[in-house]
């Protein structure tokens, strides 16, 4: 059955932009004002999928529907994206406390907008997914309330059950800790915290299969018991793509300091215990953000010190998140990354970095005008004069093109980046490099 979507915006521009990019998946209905969506609401009688709201309008505002919701039925579990042009904080907390499930922002970004709705979408049928089989089974009381997870005992009880009959398989324990959590309460507040955890929910819980045990032990804390996995690299693999997600944060409505660091436990083919591959768990997490956040330690393995990696490195200067987060995704792990967010960083790379680093991506697909003095800039370490150097340049930005051309670069990359083009060559830059240390 398709989704029905309901689109309130007094500008008629705004909702046909809207309808281009949502005719396909949903059938739409239109009001112009707070006032009309009201009655649509009421003569539809729980048949709107999702609600895309203006904040801004003439008569009532966005913010004024919004406080009405939890007073009628027929509008209280419709998830709301909230549509702003403005960038001020205290409008985007103000709806979050209203019930927003999330906001886009004018004018309008298409990738991002179906991005987010996307995701409002599928949490939300999640959600709906969860509940109804929490009905069916009489357990809704084993859930998390506010992110439809397993609760503590909930999850510690299911996952002592799998473990005691799972003699001979692998499954690992994902202990998982929100950095910097609290500044988020202590500066925006408990709603927008309340949010940050929804989000980390819903991506945790994405990420997974639907035999892997996913629960919520606490404030800023979640669990996950991956059954039955074939080998501990694909659980490293998983972990690490989650860290990269938090820490990149494409398309994701949260705050730039917030990153997750996780602790990993496994039993070895063995009968364990909830408590004991959780006691490991933490204690790998505990020295995870020993180590400095944002990233995971197994337990009782010895992380490899990057001094004495030996591995080619990949030197990337880019404060842009899409282009960090493919270029540590795709690189294979026969290499290592050397992040750079600025040029002036390059000042803290140690010598021993410099000489392992045998190819720079420079990235200046975002800085507009501003390539000249970049390029300028660069120059200023002589070291790189014997550097195979490529730049990421803004697709179809010849000006950029021709200036990185200029710099004597020796590839170009088109961002937003392909991630199985961008592979593919840096796969064989590092077989001409392995050729010629050879």
């Amino acid at each position: 059955m398709e989704n029905t979507m309901l689109i309130v915006d007094d500008g008629e521009i705004n909702r046909e932009v809207l309808k281009v990019l949502f005719s396909e998946k949903y059938a739409i209905l239109e009001a112009e004002s707070a006032e009309e969506a009201l009655a649509v609401m009421e003569i539809c009688q729980g048949n709107i999928d999702i609600i895309l709201l203006d904040l801004v309008m003439g008569g009532m505002s966005g913010f004024e529907l919004l406080k009405q919701r939890n007073h009628l039925d027929y509008f209280h579990n419709i998830p709301v994206v909230v549509i702003t042009s403005s960038g001020a904080m205290e409008d985007q907390i103000r709806a979050f406390d209203l019930g927003a499930n999330d906001f886009i922002n004018k004018p309008f970004v298409p990738e991002i907008v179906i991005s987010r709705v996307d995701n409002v979408m599928a949490s939300h049928q999640r959600m709906l997914s969860i509940e109804l089989e929490a009905q069916k089974l009489k357990v809704k009381s084993e859930l998390d309330q506010m992110t439809g997870l397993y609760n503590k005992t909930t999850a510690e009880v299911t996952m002592n059950e799998t473990l005691r009959t799972s003699s001979g398989k692998l499954d690992a324990m994902l202990v998982i800790d929100i950095d910097n959590f609290k500044s988020v309460n202590d500066i925006s507040g408990h709603m927008a915290g309340d949010h940050v955890i929804r989000i980390v929910a819903d991506l945790i819980s994405s990420l997974f299969r639907k035999s892997d045990i996913v629960g919520r032990i606490g404030g800023d804390e979640f669990i996950v018991l991956m059954v039955d996995v074939p080998s501990m690299e694909i659980v490293r693999s998983k972990v690490n793509s989650l860290i990269q997600i938090m820490k990149y944060k494409p398309n994701l409505t949260i705050p730039e300091n917030v990153t997750l660091s996780i602790g990993v436990s496994h039993n070895d083919r063995r009968v364990s215990t909830y408590s004991d591959l959780f006691k490991k768990a933490d204690e790998a997490l505990y020295m995870a953000k020993e180590d400095g956040k944002a990233r995971y330690r197994e337990y009782g393995i010895t992380p490899v010190n990057l001094a004495q990696d030996f591995r080619p490195a990949i030197l990337l200067i880019s404060h842009n998140r899409s282009v960090c987060s493919v270029v540590n995704a795709m690189t294979p792990s026969n290499a290592r990354i050397v992040e750079a967010l600025e040029i002036e960083s390059l000042d803290k790379i140690k010598p021993s970095d410099i000489e392992k680093i045998c190819l720079v991506y420079a990235d200046v697909s975002d800085i507009g005008e501003l390539a000249d003095n970049y390029w300028k800039d660069l120059k200023k370490y002589s070291w790189m004069d014997a550097l195979d150097i490529c730049a990421i340049c803004e697709e179809g930005n010849m000006q950029q093109y021709s200036r990185a051309l200029q710099q004597g670069v020796s590839d170009i990359f088109a961002a937003p980046l392909d991630s199985s083009s961008f592979k593919r060559r840096t796969m064989k830059k590092l077989e001409e490099f392995s050729q010629l240390e050879s």
